[in-house]
């Protein structure tokens, strides 16, 4: 499946995030997939209490450096922030999408329990 989205609103980082949220193809970036894994994975670290004796994890603010992916990691912040909602919805809203969250479509398990129309 493959989703069109407009271009022209929206920053290489947002394109990409966007991909992420509603799944890569084959032909995009592996890179890509795998940095927002790692922020994905940093927010969790940082986010987790330390067990006793450890120290908390800094991860986030690493891959945020101006070296490193701060635009990126900005934009998952934003996210996972209270106002992800505004976020979110002004996100899609650029890109042309509809908000998938407002369509009642049973997981594909769910679609494979029903009974068939040829039994």
């Amino acid at each position: 499946m493959s989703i069109h989205f407009r271009t022209d609103q929206l920053t290489a980082a947002e394109i990409s995030f966007l991909k992420w949220q509603y799944g890569f193809e084959d032909a995009d970036d592996p890179f890509y997939r795998a940095l927002w894994q790692t922020i994905m994975r940093a927010w969790i670290s940082d986010t987790t209490p330390p067990l006793p004796g450890e120290k908390p994890t800094n991860h986030l603010a690493r891959l945020g450096s101006p070296n490193a992916y701060p635009e990126e990691v900005a934009l998952y912040l934003k996210f996972k922030s209270e106002d992800s909602d505004v976020f979110w919805l002004d996100l899609i809203r650029r890109a042309g999408l509809a908000d998938r969250r407002q369509r009642n479509i049973p997981p594909a398990v769910e679609r494979r329990r029903r009974p068939s129309s040829k039994a």
